[in-house]
This record gives structure tokens, C-alpha cells and sequence, in this order.
């Protein structure tokens, strides 16, 4: 006849006949707060002194550790760093049992604490949750278990939902979360921002430069050039002036709820493209850009592209000398290379072959670089000459006026859209000529807000050249100020403009030529007896 034996299972931390402990249960906590009130700093540090205690002076527990987690929110187990570490120490099998205030302190994602609790029992780890009085090997408790898990993670919900009320409730009272923004500090009152005039220039120098023509990358190696450090300290980027340009704080407004939380339990922020309400708070602060020259700046953004020329590079003529013969750019071109007899010339004969070629010889690269240099320098110090050219420069519109003007048109093409799209088919013709008629002046009207702009830069420009706060051999100075370069034969005809590109100047090469000099001079090397003439000529 058969028999039944039962078998205990053995206690692997006591010997079952002499209740001696064979091994110490190897015990760790584990406490979190979400926030770093004052309130919830104290309950942090309460729990971390609390279990370090009872763990220690348990004779039957080796103390391994306390992991704690503070100012982070229990909805997701990844972000919370200690948590992580923890998890880590079990699946090395360090941990034998986990001394936990709640469920909720432990986790509040359902998933998370269901499969944590599963995959602990298996590696033989068990955890204690105080408040519940609840063990997780305890296969009965999973029910109870996963039903306050899921209250838990109902609360975080909750909290989630209120704060976004909160928080919403602040925007919508003009209150404006605090940020560390280059060229403001942070007032005492909330949200305030006060600007630092140390910085604030080098703001300004961004927006003029883009305005100018100079793209995200010429930007961030003037300013690296010129060891200007960024907010932290480090060198610029590309991600950094890029926010700046489109960051309306400058203008001193301030656009609330620019990104949302998309998810409660992963915290994943997004922007927030027409998925939440925004709100705009104007003349939050103190601006350091205007707000004409703001809305310039996000036009050019918005076509995605400023001059077609390169206007930093090493070499500050790039782009910038055309032959006067056969109107072709003229590029750097080494005779003699990796020899003492090294030369740098300009040259245009770099065309496709089926191109004509040209008769006109090449010219040394410094020899025209200094005779600008000469010609700019000679210009600046003669008032007869400099002050009627910085008047004719300076007859601008208002661009106060342009931009209330392209407020105007754009709230027109607004309600002709809305129009067409409450219209059947048969009836938008004329509401699409209107629609291309708007759009052509509002384009009209930026360019001319953008040649305003540039043209109060060129004219400050100048002004500090006269009063020596900048210099003329500088590649900015020099690309600014010069439109065009025209080399023809013995002299170079440097060109000024305050309204037109180099692309929009070659075609009158010939006709820029003959035109009467508002400067001229002639440059000279003594030491390698060369020289070349140069007239300055400007072109409205």
C-alpha cells in the first residue's frame, strides 16, 4: 500500500532543528518623496533614519543599504535613479527582503508593481509593505495587491490632473514659470525677469547679425570667436542661438504651456503643436530685442534661409570678388604650393569649360583684402564723406508702421482662409485671388521690414567703426559694409548697398563700373612693389 511523506519546505535562514540562523536576511528600504517641500524633505529623511535603524538593530538582518529616491514622481520606475539600483541589487541576488513604507512610496504604475512583485518572488526577494501589512510572496495578496496598486496609480492620475489646473490657473493670471534665459536674471517676485545688461548686447548682436544675413552656424563662430561664454560657461551651439532667435522672451513677452506632458505615467514631454491651449502674456517684462525686429527675425526663420552667401568663413572675401570681364566669382587658387614662393591669388578661371575664357590675370589675394581695408579705413575717417552716406543709408520706413500694416493682412488672410473653407467650390475663385494677393504683400512688406532692420545694423555698424569700437580688418566689418567686389584690371570697385544682395548686383557689373566713387585711393606694398586703385562706390 502506497504512502504520503510531506516535506516542508527548509527555512533557508534557520536551522529547523537547533533554530540557529544559518545566514543574516540580507534587508534593504526604500523610501521616495515626489516633491522637495519642506514638508516632504522632513518625511524623506524620517523614513531613510527609521528603517536604517530597525534594519541594524534586527539581529536576524545584515543591513545592505537604503535606496532613496528624492523630489521624483513614482509613476515611472526608470527615472527614479535609487529605485533602479535597487531593482539591479535583487537581480544580482544581494537582496533577500525590502522594507517599503506603501504601495504607493514603491511604485504607482500598476504594471510596474504587478511585474516587479512577480519577478521578485521568483528570484526569491520578497518586499514588505508597511502600511498595507502586506508581504509579496504571499500569492494570496496579488488580488488585494493589484486593486490598491491601481488606487494608487488613480491618486497619481489625480495629482496630475490638479497640478495641470493648477499650473494653468497661473498662466492664465499672467504668471510665468521661472527659467534661466541668457541675458535676464531672475526677480524675487515669480516669473520675474530682469534684464543683464552685461549680457543683453551680445542678445542684440545675435539678432542684428541674422537680420544682416548671417545664418545659425556665422553666428555661433563670431560669438566663440570672440570668447563670448554662454549661459553655462561653455562654448556656443548651433541648438543654443537657434532657440534664442525664436524665443519671444526677448521681445518681453512671454508664451505659456509651449510643451506638455503627454503622458501622466511616462512624463514624456512634447510641444505642444495645437494639442493644449497656450497663452501669451505681452510686455510680461523688459525687452532687449524690439518687437518689430522679433517678428523679422521669425519671418526669415520661417523661409528657412537668410543670403545665399556664406558671410563667415575664414577667408572674407568668399563669394564676395567678381571679375569685371566675364562677371565670374574669382576663388582662392595656390601657385607654388608647400614652397617658400607659396602665393594666394584670385582667380576666375575655376568656370566649366564651355565657358568663354577670360584674358584678365589673377590678382593677389592680400593685395585686395588690404585695399579694402585701406578703403574702408580712408572712408571712415573723412566726416565730408562718411556723414552724407550714413544719411542716405538711413532713410528707412518705420517699421512700427510696416508691422501694424502686416498685422492688418495677416488678420485678412485669416478670414479669407476661414472663408474659403466655409464656401462650396463654385464660389472660391475670387477668395483665391484675394489669398494670393494678400500674400504677396505681406512678402512685400517683410522684405522691407527685413531691409529696415538691416539697414539700421549697417548704419550702427559704421558708427562704431568711426568711434573705434570695432575693426575694419575684421571679416564682419568687411562683409557687412561690402556688397560687392569688382575686380578690373589695375583696381577693385568695392560696392555698398543698403537694400540689395551680391546675387541682385551682378547682373549692372558693367554699369557699377562707371559709376561716380564716393571714395578713392590707391594701396601700395613697398616692400613687394605692388599696389592696386580702389573706388568706393554706393548703389540704392
Amino acid at each position: 500500500m502506497s504512502t504520503v511523506e510531506i516535506i516542508q519546505p527548509i527555512n533557508r535562514f534557520i536551522n529547523e532543528q537547533t533554530q540557529e540562523v544559518i545566514r543574516k536576511k540580507r534587508v534593504c528600504a526604500y523610501a521616495r518623496v515626489s516633491t522637495d517641500d519642506e514638508d516632504q524633505i522632513n518625511s524623506y529623511k524620517v523614513q531613510v533614519e527609521e528603517y536604517t535603524h530597525r534594519i541594524k538593530e534586527n539581529p536576524s538582518w545584515s543591513f545592505v543599504g537604503i535606496y532613496a529616491d528624492l523630489g521624483l514622481s513614482g509613476t515611472s520606475m526608470k527615472k527614479r535613479p535609487e529605485f533602479m539600483k535597487m531593482v539591479e541589487a535583487v537581480r544580482k541576488g544581494e537582496v533577500d527582503l525590502i522594507l517599503v513604507k506603501s504601495i504607493s512610496r514603491f511604485a504607482r504604475n500598476v504594471v510596474d508593481i504587478v511585474s516587479l512583485v512577480h519577478e521578485f518572488r521568483i528570484l526569491g526577494c520578497v518586499i514588505y509593505f508597511e502600511k498595507e501589512n502586506m508581504y509579496s510572496d504571499d500569492s494570496k495578496a496579488d488580488f488585494t495587491l493589484s486593486v490598491l496598486s491601481s488606487i494608487a496609480q488613480e491618486e497619481s492620475r489625480s495629482i496630475s490632473t490638479n497640478v495641470k489646473w493648477s499650473v494653468e490657473k497661473k498662466f492664465r493670471n499672467g504668471i510665468v514659470h521661472r527659467t534661466k534665459l541668457y541675458g535676464y536674471t531672475n526677480g524675487k517676485e515669480k516669473g520675474e525677469l530682469i534684464v543683464n545688461h552685461e549680457h543683453a548686447p551680445n542678445v542684440r548682436l545675435v539678432f542684428s547679425l541674422f537680420i544682416q544675413g548671417y545664418n545659425v552656424n556665422d553666428i555661433v563662430k563670431i560669438l566663440n570667436d570672440r570668447m563670448i561664454p554662454s549661459l553655462n560657461g561653455n562654448k556656443w551651439l548651433y541648438s543654443t542661438v537657434r532657440a534664442m532667435l525664436s524665443n519671444e522672451k526677448y521681445s518681453g513677452d512671454a508664451m505659456c504651456q509651449k510643451t506638455i506632458t503627454e503622458d501622466y505615467l511616462t512624463h514624456k514631454q512634447v510641444k505642444n503643436d495645437n494639442l493644449a491651449t497656450k497663452y501669451l502674456v505681452r510686455n510680461h517684462h523688459e525687452a532687449i530685442v524690439s518687437v518689430e525686429m522679433f517678428e523679422a527675425v521669425q519671418a526669415m526663420l520661417e523661409k528657412g534661409k537668410t543670403k545665399e552667401r556664406n558671410l563667415v568663413t575664414r577667408y572674407p572675401l568668399t563669394n564676395l570678388v567678381y571679375c569685371g570681364e566675364c562677371h565670374r566669382n574669382m576663388h582662392r587658387h595656390h601657385v607654388n604650393h608647400s614652397r617658400p614662393s607659396l602665393k594666394v591669388l584670385l582667380d576666375c578661371a575655376h568656370a566649366p569649360s564651355e565657358i568663354k575664357e577670360c584674358t584678365a590675370y589673377k590678382v593677389g589675394y592680400d593685395l585686395v583684402l588690404e585695399t579694402i581695408k585701406l578703403a574702408f579705413h580712408n572712408l571712415i575717417s573723412k566726416k565730408d564723406i562718411v556723414e552724407p552716406l550714413i544719411e542716405k543709408i538711413g532713410s528707412t520706413v518705420e517699421t512700427k508702421t510696416l508691422n501694424d500694416e502686416l498685422f492688418r493682412l495677416r488678420s485678412s488672410l485669416g478670414n479669407i482662409i476661414t472663408q474659403k473653407g466655409l464656401s462650396a467650390d463654385k464660389d472660391i475663385t475670387s477668395l483665391v485671388e484675394q489669398e494670393k494677393e494678400i500674400r504677396k504683400s505681406i512678402s512685400s512688406i517683410q522684405k522691407q521690414i527685413m531691409a529696415s532692420f538691416r539697414t539700421a545694423s549697417l548704419i550702427d555698424l559704421i558708427k562704431d567703426l568711426i568711434s573705434g569700437k570695432d575693426f575694419i580688418d575684421s571679416a564682419i566689418a568687411i562683409k557687412t559694409l561690402t556688397q560687392l567686389v569688382i575686380f578690373d584690371g589695375n583696381k577693385i570697385v568695392i560696392i555698398i548697398s543698403k537694400t540689395k544682395t551680391t546675387e541682385d548686383l551682378l547682373p549692372y557689373i558693367d554699369e557699377l563700373k562707371e559709376k561716380e566713387a564716393i571714395a578713392q585711393g590707391y594701396y601700395a606694398d613697398y616692400q613687394k612693389h605692388i599696389g592696386l586703385m580702389y573706388k568706393v562706390v554706393y548703389h540704392d
